[in-house]
């Protein structure tokens, strides 16, 4: 087998088993949680499930607590009034998401408990109920008086008990996941039980069930109550599950991932008894929302790591938007179906192996263009390298004609000064000056062409296309003028004498391609346009400007920086050349303030 095949399958194994990791761990729940939640809100809001017949929910509000002078704790006969109501109006079930009296107030009050009791027994003889526990101080259970207690009967009793997952959102009501002192089952579960429905123990509540939550305040029920009016709260109840739910501002709130109270549109965070009457619905519709079996989850990884094969580019990117879209729409349809799939973490998966497959290719190529690289190294400058590894350059090819911008520039007095100084001296002040001027050009999106003894060829504009080629020219030949000048410092303190260059600067159609031969091929530019660069060069040493350029480059920059006409100046070689000379501010600015 090859080794690319081998490496390609052997790199399908290592994500296959990061995936099956990743599935099986608990990672990436913060991201299948925020997408589970954005995904039921748009169910919500767009699928809703509708209830063959909804929770009827009874609330003890601030108008309630208000209008009914006792205070809580003494609140037994209008309790038991509110109990003998909905005994006579038959409900299926009900369930009570309030507190009840901790104590006996029989010492307070006379017969007060009997007053409750009796309101107790009358309503379990109508229809079931479910006493639920609220959590007190410490997180343990809130408790029930004895006398009442012995009245509801301990099987009865249930939890109200929140659950909230590591983020602090309620999604689950399986309390018991999270409060270890709480043995009973959830008040929702209780009730749905009588009702012959059963939740699992790891389901998770189906917030797309129903739409907003209602409520009968407390009061308008005492009301019929008191009234006689037996046929309203009849037409309300009947043969529905009932829930008698604390629902004061102050009491201890919680995050879901949808609005859900109609009295508070828009909020998020909602009394606890509002996800129990939702986890009610829940299994009153289609029940808990279940988890995809783990086998599947895993299949499904497997099948998702199948995005490592193939070569990057645009249809491996489409593909990748399209399994994710896919994989999103899918698990959207599952929620509303009552399955749970961690698609966060199967979205992770999906774009580990295609980001994967793009940095072993990327590593691959990288290897491979470092070592045409180094066969190309010496041979060709930095900016032709990276056309040539960008592929927009082949050496191979036929020149093409283009427009480009030349610089030439040139040591004045270098022969003199060789006569002087041994070659290594001049070696070394020549690498100095062409290590600040190629940096110089470089910057400038330039491409060194050739050195030519004491002087240098620069191009702009091929083999990397530049927006403005002369307006780069002009920087960077202004650059060059600003780095000799602090070269001439750091000369001057070892003793030597300053570098003065002259830069000559044209723009015009040129041949760009390689000549040479096969074993040695040099990329250069060949036309007029590059003699008459390098006679401008060669009149800056008398026209008093350290810059000569055409009238084509200063045309391209509005003559903008200063620039000086020079008139038709006389180009040996050719006829005469409108011309401009320039002195670069910031050169010259550099100049003044370096000793």
């Amino acid at each position: 087998m090859p080794r690319l095949h081998r490496d390609i399958l052997l790199g399908f194994a290592l994500i296959c088993s990061l995936a099956i990791s990743l599935m099986s761990s608990n990672l990436l729940r913060w991201a299948d949680h925020s997408l589970y939640d954005s995904q039921t809100r748009w169910l919500r809001a767009r699928m809703p499930s509708a209830l063959p017949q909804d929770v009827v929910v009874i609330g003890l509000d601030e108008a309630a607590y208000e209008t009914i002078p006792e205070p809580t704790a003494l609140w037994h006969i209008h309790l038991a009034a509110l109990f003998a109501g909905l005994s006579a109006a038959q409900p299926a079930v009900v369930g009570l998401a309030m507190p009840l009296p901790v104590r006996s107030y029989d010492f307070l009050v006379k017969d007060i408990d009997a007053t409750l009791i009796s309101g107790i027994y009358r309503l379990r003889g109508a229809a079931p109920l479910v006493v639920g526990q609220p959590m007190g101080i410490g997180g343990r259970l809130r408790p029930i008086s004895p006398e009442l207690l012995a009245a509801i009967g301990e099987d009865a009793v249930a939890s109200l008990a929140i659950c909230e997952d590591s983020d602090g959102t309620v999604r689950r009501i399986n309390q018991r996941r999270c409060q270890t002192a709480d043995k009973r089952e959830p008040l929702a579960s209780a009730m749905a039980k009588h009702l012959g429905r059963q939740g699992s123990a790891t389901g998770m509540i189906d917030y797309t069930a129903g739409g907003a939550i209602e409520y009968t305040p407390v009061g308008t029920v005492l009301d019929w109550v008191h009234r006689g009016e037996d046929d309203k709260l009849r037409a309300l109840v009947q043969g529905r599950a009932v829930v008698v739910a604390n629902l004061l501002p102050t009491e201890t709130r919680h995050r879901l991932p949808v609005s859900l109270a109609a009295w508070e549109p828009g909020s998020r965070t909602e009394p606890g008894a509002v996800a129990h009457v939702q986890a009610l619905r829940s299994l009153l519709s289609r029940g808990l929302i279940e988890r995809v079996s783990e086998p599947v989850s895993l299949v499904l990884a497997m099948l998702g790591a199948l995005l490592w094969f193939g070569r990057n580019g645009w249809a491996k990117l489409a593909a990748l938007l399209g399994t994710g879209g896919a994989v999103v729409a899918g698990s959207t349809y599952a929620i509303w179906q009552g399955n749970y799939l961690h698609t966060g973490t199967l979205l992770a998966v999906i774009l580990m192996a295609f980001l994967a497959r793009l940095a072993w290719e990327s590593v691959r190529h990288y290897r491979e263009k470092q070592l045409l690289r180094s066969a190309f190294a010496g041979h060709v400058s930095p900016q032709v390298m990276r056309a040539i590894l960008g592929g927009s350059l082949q050496p191979d090819a036929d020149g093409e004609h283009c427009k480009v911008t030349i610089l030439f520039a040139d040591i004045r007095g270098f022969t003199a000064r060789s006569e002087n100084s041994t070659p290594e001296a001049m070696i070394a002040l020549l690498n100095r000056y062409y290590a600040e001027a190629s940096a110089a050009i470089h910057a400038r999106g330039g491409a060194i062409d050739k050195f030519i003894g004491d002087g240098l060829m620069a191009t702009f504009g091929v083999p990397q296309p530049l927006p403005a080629p002369e307006r780069n020219a002009l920087e960077a030949a202004q650059d060059m003028l600003v780095r000799i000048a602090r070269l001439n410092t750091e000369l001057a303190a070892e003793g030597l004498a300053p570098l003065e260059i002259g830069i000559g600067i044209h723009s015009g159609e040129v041949l760009a391609g390689y000549v040479g031969s096969r074993k040695r091929r040099d990329f250069t530019v060949i036309g007029d346009p590059v003699n008459t660069a390098s006679r401008l060069e060669n009149m800056s040493k008398t026209a008093g400007y350290p810059v000569i350029c055409s009238n084509e480059v200063a045309t391209a920059v509005g003559f903008a920086g200063g620039m000086v006409d020079l008139g038709r100046q006389e180009i040996k070689g050719r006829s005469a050349l409108h011309v401009w000379g320039w002195n670069p501010p910031l050169a010259k600015r550099v100049k003044k303030v370096t000793p």
